[in-house]
């Protein structure tokens, strides 16, 4: 999928918009200057960006292709040591952490997380590689998006898959797995929640606990911020719209 990565991730407005509000989340939480972990970082299309911001990236991918792209399009940003590059199996990764020094911050954009069944044994190890307070800034696909909730097979696979595990969504071109937040949030024990977002044609992220009343949005730049559908976004209906979930979490020390 390497050579055909960005072309497949680029088309879309909603994707688009799903990448860059990412990436300005990863901003408003993360302090500048800080260590990121992509992991899952593909093509590096956001490892350039935090680059680009100040961070310093250590970008993972277990597919030596999408290495290959983003050491192409990171040339500059690796030479400067501004970003470092690990690709080894799952498995590898997770026995022995490739790098010497410890990660601010986890970011995992674009559903990477959807590929892993197992996340408590994942978030556990983040848990202990990163450095205080330790964020996770996750994207995972909207289990219950609307086109979902209309369809007969996503009711057999949600019914029919025991509590405790990860419903399988797709088996080609590889396994993933539908991930509903209350089992993401009970895998990564070692965390709380501080905010999370719906990603569609808008973006609404909404601070946690609600309480606190902080909402950010972002819209597609043609879309009209006037129309039903915005009306939509402003109710709890809005956890139902749009293909990603973002989810901002901190372990304290």
């Amino acid at each position: 999928m390497a050579p055909r990565y960005d072309s497949d991730m680029l088309h879309k407005p909603t994707d688009l918009l799903a990448r860059r509000a990412f990436v300005d989340l990863v901003a408003q939480h993360v302090v500048p200057g800080s260590v990121l972990l992509d992991f899952g970082c593909g093509t590096g299309l956001d490892a350039f960006q935090y680059a680009r911001r100040g961070y310093k990236v250590l970008a993972y991918d277990n597919s030596p292709g999408m290495i290959a792209e983003l050491e192409t399009r990171c040339e500059h940003e690796i030479d400067s040591a501004q970003i470092s590059t690990c690709s080894v199996r799952y498995p590898e990764f997770i026995d022995r952490f490739p790098w010497p020094h410890s990660p601010h911050a986890v970011v995992s954009n674009f559903a990477v997380l959807n590929m892993i069944v197992d996340l408590e044994s994942l978030f556990d190890f983040f848990a202990r590689q990163l450095a205080p307070p330790g964020w996770m800034i996750l994207s995972i696909l909207n289990p219950i998006q609307r086109r979902n909730l209309r369809a007969p097979r996503w009711w057999s696979i949600a019914l029919q898959t025991p509590s405790r595990e990860a419903p399988v969504n797709l088996t080609e071109p590889y396994p993933s797995y539908l991930h509903f937040e209350p089992a993401l949030l009970r895998a990564a024990r070692r965390f709380h929640l501080v905010g999370r977002a719906n990603a569609g044609a808008v973006v609404r992220y909404d601070s946690a606990p609600p309480s606190q009343m902080q909402q950010r949005w972002w819209r597609v730049p043609e879309s009209n911020g006037g129309s039903f559908r915005h009306l939509l976004w402003q109710t709890p209906a809005h956890r139902i719209f749009g293909d990603f979930v973002f989810l901002v979490l901190r372990r304290d020390p």
